[in-house]
């Protein structure tokens, strides 16, 4: 599976194809190696579950009473004897439920193991692709600048302007150039990490897909439902309580009187003459005093009630998560709203300003490239907002149970 994704890692870089982020979910989910550790659990509690359904084995047992010739006694007497342990009533089905509720518990740590990885690669995917889009930004507000120094230039050679404006220009566009190097450096490591998770030797030269936000805000109640219902963590509890019930009947099994064991004995001589017949014994337990079965049923009953609890105060705490994640939510999409309608509309009205105005004659070519300029600082800070917005959007994924 890790050479089937490296390959497709190396044709992606081949022919630059576009990586989506369902594509990197997938290919993460397939060779995580936590995720292969989880998942090789699975084995574990199904030989489990086989071996809890498994009856006792019967012993077969041999006695010497003289291992030499007793003078006195004139003859050698030992015996054989074939023992069993019967289960107790529901013993083998309450076995079988007990290693069936630790399978489930698995299985949901799996499913959350899974979703943990999802939201990371999720967030990661988010993270390079946006790094990418303002390193392509970056590279438009560098090239303003160059053409901010250009035409400064000249028209200080015209005597139009100081040769002071023209260190200004020098200044922020040396000022861009080195927030390009920052950008592009911060792209790179975002882009690694997105790889590393994916596979950790995979190469690094695919391209990204820009991530869309969602801007409507989520049916808080829809939310909720929904994380109550699909949270990998509920199935875990719920899973681990049943297993305690389950230890608690079997407890509650040992409590009564049963059959311990039964043998089938025969005595045996050098010769047929003192040979005895077979006999049989039986062992029961008898639970008259302080038993260990009943101080474990004690101990099961307040584990029962203990994981109740738990399971109750897990409940309470995804709804805290679901409501401060869209809290936050909310209040990121609002600011990024603002920035979009800021950028739409006075940013924009002032730079059509400034080309009216250099098409009539009232300003020059600075003052046009000046607008285009805030129109990408506005466009940065939406960027550098929707960076961090990712990890609100991570943490509403975990919190939902998507």
């Amino acid at each position: 599976m890790r050479g089937a994704v490296a390959f497709l890692f190396a044709s992606l870089a081949a022919f630059g194809q576009l990586l989506t982020m369902e594509d990197a979910v997938a290919r993460a989910l397939a060779t995580h190696p936590d995720l292969a550790a989880a998942r090789a659990s699975r084995a574990v509690f199904r030989f489990q579950t086989q071996a809890a359904r498994a009856l006792p084995a019967p012993e077969f047992r041999m006695t010497f009473n003289n291992l030499s010739l007793d003078p006195e006694m004139g003859e050698i007497r030992n015996s054989v004897a074939w023992r069993w342990s019967p289960p107790r009533p529901r013993e083998l089905p309450l076995k079988a439920r007990i290693a069936a509720a630790r399978q489930r518990a698995a299985e949901a740590g799996i499913l959350a193991a899974e979703a943990r990885v999802a939201a990371a690669v999720r967030h990661s995917y988010r993270r390079a692709a946006l790094a990418a889009e303002r390193v392509q930004l970056t590279e438009q507000a560098t090239a303003l600048r160059r053409q901010m120094v250009e035409l400064t230039r000249r028209q200080v050679a015209l005597g139009l302007k100081e040769s002071v404006e023209t260190d200004l220009a020098e200044l922020a566009l040396a000022d861009m150039q080195a927030g390009l190097l920052r950008v592009e450096s911060v792209a790179a490591t975002e882009k690694r990490r997105l790889a590393r998770l994916l596979d950790p030797a995979a190469d690094v030269s695919f391209s990204l897909e820009p991530p869309p936000v969602s801007t409507p805000l989520p049916d808080r109640a829809a939310v909720l439902t929904q994380a109550l219902r699909t949270r990998a963590e509920l199935g875990q509890a719920a899973a681990t309580c049943q297993q305690g019930e389950g230890e608690l009947a079997f407890a509650a099994n040992g409590r009564y009187p049963w059959v311990s064991f039964v043998q089938v004995t025969r005595r045996l001589g050098p010769e047929a003459a003192v040979r005895g017949p077979w006999g049989i014994q039986v062992g029961v337990d008898l639970p008259v005093f302080r038993s260990a079965a009943a101080a474990e049923s004690r101990v099961a009953g307040a584990n029962v009630e203990r994981c109740r609890l738990e399971e109750t105060a897990l409940r309470e705490r995804i709804r805290r998560d679901v409501d401060d994640a869209l809290t936050q939510f909310q209040a990121s999409v609002a600011e990024l709203v603002k920035l979009e309608q800021l950028a739409a509309g006075p940013g924009s009205k002032a730079l059509e300003g400034a080309r009216a105005a250099l098409s009539a004659g009232r300003a020059d070519r600075l003052d046009v490239l000046h607008a285009e300029a805030r129109q990408l600082s506005l466009r940065d800070r939406w960027l550098e907002r929707r960076l961090e917005f990712t990890q609100i959007e991570a943490q509403l994924e975990l919190a939902a149970g998507r």
